[in-house]
């Protein structure tokens, strides 16, 4: 912090502080999704962020300090897509995290949130505010899809979810007044 003037964490908690709906991302897509959270949460959504700032080697104690107690659905998303594997990297490595963490007794929740897993950005796509309100709106579900996609109609395994193309988080000002 002293030398760069930032302060970073390994989890940085963007959100809602009784957050019920949390993606987890790192890399080019965690700024859409900063924007998208704030946005969201100026409407009343109870959702949030966590930007993994450092992946390796993987803190499950600072992961889960960085969870809100009232999470009740993480969504992990990877930028890539893994053949013949269980999941993605970051999603294996919540789900395990979440897990130790209630084994160990050091998670905050009373409940296990549910956990799915996405991927986004593939085909060199670009990750856009509705991909992300699209990711919030298919937690909302009572089983929402684990293993999806966002972004690119996945032919092959038919792991798509759906998003409004159209949504956007700009706005313009006139005369004063947020339109």
């Amino acid at each position: 912090e002293k030398v760069a003037g930032r302060k970073y964490e390994l989890f940085q908690y963007f959100g809602a502080p009784d957050a019920e709906r949390i993606i987890v991302l790192m890399g080019s897509g965690a700024e859409t999704a900063q924007e998208t959270v704030e946005y969201l949460m100026k409407k009343g959504e109870k959702v949030g962020l966590i930007k993994v700032r450092l992946y390796r080697p993987f803190s499950i104690k600072h992961f889960i300090n960085s969870l809100p107690k009232t999470v009740s659905t993480i969504a992990a998303l990877d930028r890539t897509k893994e053949p013949g594997s269980i999941g993605e990297p970051l999603y294996t490595d919540i789900v395990t995290a979440i897990q130790e963490g209630i084994s160990e007794g050091i998670a905050p929740f009373k409940k296990t949130p549910k956990i799915t897993g996405g991927r986004y950005g593939l085909s060199s796509k670009e990750f856009t505010p509705a991909m992300v309100k699209g990711v919030f709106e298919e937690m909302k579900k009572e089983v929402p899809k684990n293993h999806f996609t966002i972004g690119i109609n996945d032919d092959v395994t038919h792991s798509s979810i759906s998003y409004g193309p159209d949504f956007s988080i700009t706005f313009c000002t006139i005369s004063g007044q947020s339109r």
